[in-house]
This record gives structure tokens, sequence and C-alpha cells, in this order.
């Protein structure tokens, strides 16, 4: 499994996470400075970064919502050139670690239908498929709202 300092965004970051975002997503998907901004500093929302040699490969944000019960993963970014070696499933199981801390029981995201990838990451990590949102993102695109029930730890 790699290895990688996992750890809580600090303001300094947020360009290198706005770069990995625009590389990592088509535009209509892909978030803006401001929509990026709003996302990482919203009242429950946690941003973590996977950093390998002082370079951050890749990002997660999380909301908590005010329940506490439930959450959602609102966007996981991770370099082109280090897909597939782990840093996505780090930034997973650390996020699940901190929202069963929460007491957070369900877990949930929008993930793009055309993005088979993400959907068998998503899959593989104990998501399912529960509905369509038709035409969710800004270019047309629909999405699946896929969703996971947190085991007690």
């Amino acid at each position: 499994m790699t290895k990688a300092l996992i750890r809580h965004a600090v303001r300094e970051d947020f360009e290198t996470l706005l770069e990995i975002d625009e590389a990592s997503f088509p535009g209509g998907v892909a978030y803006n400075a401001n929509e990026l901004a709003y996302f990482m500093n919203r009242d429950g929302a946690e941003t973590l970064v996977a950093e390998q040699a002082g370079e951050i490969i890749a990002f997660l944000i999380m909301e908590v919502h005010r329940n506490r019960r439930t959450a959602t993963l609102i966007t996981l970014d991770v370099r082109e050139d280090h897909r597939r070696s782990g840093y996505g499933t780090l930034l997973m199981k650390r996020a699940e670690e901190t929202l069963r801390d929460y007491g957070v029981e369900v877990y949930d995201l929008q993930v793009d239908i055309k993005n088979r990838n993400a959907v068998r990451f998503y899959n593989k990590h104990g998501f399912t498929v529960v509905r369509t949102l038709p035409k969710y993102y800004a270019n047309g695109n629909d999405a699946y709202l896929m969703v996971k029930e947190l085991e007690r730890a």
C-alpha cells in the first residue's frame, strides 16, 4: 500500500488543490476557485490531503451534516500520474475513520455516470447506487447518487 502523510489542508494548499481539481475533471464538473473555496469553508467541511515528499498528490473534501448522522463526500481528486496507486483509498479510509468518530452512520456522494473508473472505485469501497440524478452537472451530465452505511467502530 502507498505510504503518504494524510493531513488537514491549510490555506496555503488552496492553489494546488484548485490545480488538481481542474486537471481531474472536465469543464462543467471541475470546480472554479469560488466553488472550491465555498465547499472547503462550509460548516462541517473537512479537507484532507495526501502528501508524498512534500507534494500534494490527492485531496478529499467531505461535509458532516448538522444532524451529525450523515455526511457527503464533496470531491476526491488524485493527480492523474498517481491514480491507482492507493492515495484515494488512503484518503477514503482516513475520512471514514473521522466520520465514525463523529458518529456518522450514512455517507453519500454524487459521481458522473460517465466516470466509470470512479463508479468502480466507490463500489469497491462499499458505496451503492441508489438513484440517477438527471443533468446534475453544469455540462449536462447525469450523476449517480451513491450511499454507504458506515459500521460502528
